[in-house]
């Protein structure tokens, strides 16, 4: 991975993180991974965990813990708690909408 696409992962991922920020806590951190897990292709959630893990890549901390949590579970798992938790989760798939 190049480190303008390390870049272009880590914006994105804290814009995502940005997003959900309003709600509480542990909501906006399972909000984000959902999205994550949505949306975002097998490599780019590979690539985007191996900066949350490295701890100097520039994402927020909202952003790195969405990251991690999503790392440690399956994005069913993730849209399991976030919809007990009265959420909405988005529906999972194999593809994507990034690019």
């Amino acid at each position: 991975m190049t480190a303008d696409t390390a870049e272009r992962l880590v914006y994105m991922a804290n814009q995502i993180a940005a997003f959900f920020a309003s709600q509480r806590h542990e909501r906006a951190v399972l909000g984000a991974a959902d999205h994550l897990a949505a949306f975002w292709t097998p490599a780019m959630r590979e690539a985007i965990l191996a900066e949350a893990r490295e701890g100097e890549s520039g994402l927020s901390a909202l952003a790195r813990e969405s990251v991690l949590f999503l790392g440690e579970r399956s994005g069913a798992a993730v849209s399991r708690q976030l919809e007990s938790e009265g959420g909405i989760s988005m529906p999972q798939s194999e593809t994507s909408d990034a690019g």
